[in-house]
């Protein structure tokens, strides 16, 4: 077996603040400022506005080959190397699930429809697409995605996003089993994605985290029948720290097939023993959103 990552989780942790400041980072949920000055320069209309109390996030980043990402990719976006953080080599990039949890959930400043939202995000780390100067997302060190597949427990959230062709799914028996110290952000996150055709679950262990000064900015794009859609989330404090997961997915799925589990580009451990899932080790890292976050969905004509 190749091991593309870490000999240990303390090497995870000491990669952390590399990959953050180059620019990669999870998935949270809103915004709700900026734009305003770029919307007269071109057609963006701000369909929808999000905001939670306090957040927490594991993403999982996995290293793809080029070949296997970009037929999944629209004409416009751009692939960063898995090898500009470390994790894989040039001719990779990189697939980042983002395991979400917000508390006290709002779309468009309504009454929450439920205590939380999970949401748990499919993307690919993309370059800052040309689009980003005409919405108004062109922030400095901000994190650019393309999304894949989506799924939420939320469905105000999910039905608002579908508005803007976002390719989420409802899904109510999510399964988010966070057993981590909130102050220290040590423990462990177990989530499930109990899909019909393409189920995944992964076990996430972290050591802790720390303060990180400054804000985060998120953005996941799609295109869609109706336009380009960017979900914007800013996040104005944060924690931010190193784990390691195993990933679970059906043998047979898309997922594995994405990931080429069999190709000895990712370190392999044993079948989930309940499931029979197929399982590789990667790299993550673990977050708390200290004052929640801000979010606005945009599409551009």
């Amino acid at each position: 077996m190749k091991h593309l990552f870490f000999k240990s989780k303390m090497e995870c942790i000491n990669l952390v603040p590399r990959l953050i400041k180059k620019g990669l980072v999870g998935y949270m949920t809103a915004l709700g400022l900026l734009v305003l000055s770029h919307e007269s320069q071109a057609d963006v209309k701000v369909l929808h506005t999000y905001g939670i109390s306090l957040g927490q996030e594991v993403d999982n980043l996995i290293p793809v080959n080029a070949s296997k990402l970009l037929p999944l990719l629209p004409a416009g976006y751009e692939i960063v190397p898995a090898s500009s953080f470390g994790i894989g080599r040039e001719d990779q990039g990189i697939v980042v699930i983002v395991n979400f949890r917000g508390l006290d959930p709002t779309v468009d400043a309504r009454k929450p429809s439920k205590n939380n939202r999970v949401a748990i995000d499919v993307t690919i780390l993309v370059k800052e697409p040309s689009e980003a100067v005409e919405a108004g997302v062109d922030i400095p060190g901000a994190f650019h995605f393309y999304t894949l597949a989506m799924y939420s427990d939320d469905a105000p959230y999910a039905g608002s996003l579908l508005e803007a062709d976002m390719p989420i799914k409802f899904n109510n028996k999510i399964s988010y089993q966070r057993e981590m110290n909130d102050l220290t952000g040590e423990g462990q996150l177990i989530v499930n994605v109990p899909l019909k055709d393409s189920p995944f679950k992964s076990i996430t262990s972290s050591l802790g985290y720390a303060p990180v000064d400054g804000a985060l900015n998120a953005i996941f794009w799609h295109d869609g029948k109706r336009g380009k859609a960017a979900l914007h989330f800013h996040v104005p404090a944060f924690h931010q720290g190193g784990a390691t997961a195993l990933f679970f997915m059906q043998p047979g799925s898309m997922w594995e097939s994405l990931f080429n589990v069999n190709s000895g580009d990712l370190e392999l451990c044993d079948p989930d023993p309940e499931t029979g899932y197929s399982c590789v080790i990667v790299p993550s890292l673990n977050f708390r959103f200290d004052e929640g976050d801000v979010g606005r969905l945009l599409l551009i004509d």
